[in-house]
């Protein structure tokens, strides 16, 4: 015996109506990728914004011998919280996590290391005299601050051998890259963490 063809029976009441596929009944979920090409002028902007605010809060720290990374942590968490913010006002159909406020962070301390990077760095190839004195003069204010004598000395020493000031640069740029990326991320995930619980997105 032969099989049978399988006969579909038509449908009179479907016809004229376009086929509508299941997936097409849920919603669309928008993409929780950042959008780069908006996302870093406003990066940008926040490492910007970051290195101005150091100047009034340094001015508040001033004698106090942590003020500096103090300075610089605050300065950047306030930096990736507005370039979180200036993103969310530019894309406004953006997701707001504090997974994607910590990239958004990150990137605007990467932009503000670089604007500092390239000051110290052009200090350091066109006043490399007085970047020696400047530095040679804060050895006794730091001992005055309850720093080991002998340790500042040895450092003093190590600044007027030939590469010093580059060694301490260099060494210095490190330190403030990791603070400057590691305070500017933790202010975009508080922002995007903050703006998610109001029920922003």
């Amino acid at each position: 015996m032969e099989p049978q063809p399988l006969v579909v029976p038509d449908v009179p009441e479907l016809a004229g109506h376009p086929t509508v596929f299941p997936s097409q009944l849920l919603p669309q979920a928008r993409s929780a990728r950042i959008q780069w090409s908006q996302a870093l002028p406003c990066a940008a902007l926040g490492g910007a914004f970051s290195l101005l605010l150091v100047i009034p809060l340094a001015v508040l720290g001033a004698g106090s011998a942590l003020a500096p990374f103090a300075v610089f942590g605050l300065a950047f968490m306030a930096g990736g919280a507005w370039s979180v913010r200036l993103y969310l006002r530019k894309a406004k159909d953006a997701p707001v996590t504090p997974g994607a406020g910590v990239q958004l962070g990150a990137a605007s301390g990467g932009f503000g290391f670089l604007f500092l990077a390239v000051m110290v760095v052009a200090m350091v190839v066109y006043r490399a005299d007085e970047m020696h004195k400047l530095m040679a003069d804060s050895v006794p204010q730091l001992v005055s601050r309850g720093y080991d004598a002998q340790k500042m000395q040895q450092m003093l020493e190590l600044l007027k051998a030939p590469g010093g000031l580059a060694f301490f640069v260099a060494s210095g740029l490190f330190v403030m890259f990791v603070i400057l990326v590691v305070g500017s991320s933790i202010g975009g995930a508080w922002y995007g963490a903050w703006i998610r619980k109001r029920g922003r997105r």
